[in-house]
């Protein structure tokens, strides 16, 4: 009975010793599963730790910097020979296009057709009416871009019938489709900028295609005559017409760029 005894506890001990064994490498096992589940987290919070490098935190502020809203500038802006170095010279109401120079009061119709101006062919077909005395023509329109837009009167100054191409320019409007906005994105402010800028190399004012209200203000500030729409006036009136006549500067309320200018005569 002992032997058989003594060989039950051995046998209980043996299987005893192996379930511990078992555990001990269960547990070292879970452990080392554990580890390597930490450093695998570890590692990813590092890789998103420079993610954030690349696309946030301070690589993000020099990219708003870098895309900041700039009021765009015409930086080689020269006036054409010809042109007033005021803004708004009453003395000197002219544009140029393609360095031909037009004034109003002097030049015709006919002038800037022959100018190369690119008049609307349905407006043309209008260019024989007749314009009775102290008549002025309907509107004419020249499409120079897709974002700048400019418009033209005529006047029959005369005592006797004209035709609409023998008539004085007596209207000039520039206008854009649309000027930079600090809410437009980055591609979109850059192509409205390039189309003004390209219109000015045909169109030339005194001043630039760029030009801002503290521009022109700095520029010419005698006469001026501002309103509550951001509108900037010097008109003076006329000696024949009931009416006055000058220069319409029209800026944009939030930045004050440049919307459209006018310029129109009467004698």
């Amino acid at each position: 009975m002992k032997k058989i005894l003594a060989g039950l506890i051995a046998v209980m001990m043996s299987f005893s010793l192996v379930a511990c064994g078992n555990g001990a490498k269960g547990t070292s096992e879970r452990q080392s599963d554990q580890m390597t589940e930490t450093e695998t987290k570890e590692g990813t919070e590092g890789d998103v730790s420079s993610e954030s490098g690349l696309y946030g935190g301070a690589g993000d502020e020099e990219n708003e910097a870098s895309t900041e809203f700039e009021i765009p500038l015409q930086e080689d802006f020269v006036t054409v020979e010809g042109l007033s170095d005021s803004y708004a010279d009453l003395e000197n109401r002219s544009f140029a296009y393609n360095g031909t120079v037009f004034k109003l009061g002097e030049s015709t119709l006919k002038d800037l057709i022959d100018g190369g101006i690119p008049f609307e062919e349905g407006d043309l077909n209008n260019k024989g009416n007749n314009v009775n005395s102290n008549y002025e023509t309907g509107r004419y329109t020249a499409e120079i871009n897709h974002y700048v837009t400019m418009q033209f009167g005529f006047i029959n100054t005369t005592g006797e019938v004209k035709t609409e191409e023998e008539c004085l320019l007596s209207y000039v409007r520039c206008y854009y489709r649309y000027v930079p906005q600090p809410d437009y994105d980055a591609d979109m402010n850059a192509e409205i900028t390039e189309g003004i800028l390209d219109a000015a190399k045909q169109v030339c004012f005194s001043c630039p295609a760029t030009l801002t209200k503290e521009q022109l203000l700095e520029n010419n500030s005698d006469g001026a005559e501002q309103d509550e729409n951001n509108n900037v006036n010097y008109y003076i009136d006329s000696e024949v017409y009931m009416g006055s006549s000058g220069y319409h500067f029209k800026f944009n309320k939030s930045t004050n760029q440049l919307e459209e200018m006018s310029i129109s005569w009467l004698p």
